[in-house]
């Protein structure tokens, strides 16, 4: 578990993290191609959301943060839109 949890520190914390930089590419309007091209590197994450949502889908779990990055990544919408549909959400427990 430990492990896990320096690992997710890290995606979210260290700049040279693919996905973190990926996820900053995005924001700034890349395309997920574009991201991979800047980048120069395979971006995990930009493929595995993929998976995960349709696991997510099949078994009717609902992961709204996958989902809004799945659109962003697969469909092209607008990260600062899918951000405000993620604060908009009622709270709830998760």
């Amino acid at each position: 578990m430990a492990l896990g949890l320096g690992d997710l520190m890290l995606t979210c914390t260290d700049n040279q993290s693919r996905n973190r930089r990926a996820g900053l590419g995005l924001a700034k309007g890349l395309s997920p191609k574009g991201v991979e091209v800047e980048i120069g590197q395979v971006v995990e994450g930009l493929r595995s959301v993929v998976e995960v949502r349709a696991i997510a889908t099949q078994r009717q779990i609902d992961m709204p943060i996958t989902e809004q990055v799945y659109q962003i990544v697969q469909q092209g919408a607008d990260p600062l839109l899918a951000v405000k549909s993620l604060l908009a959400r009622q709270p709830k427990a998760e």
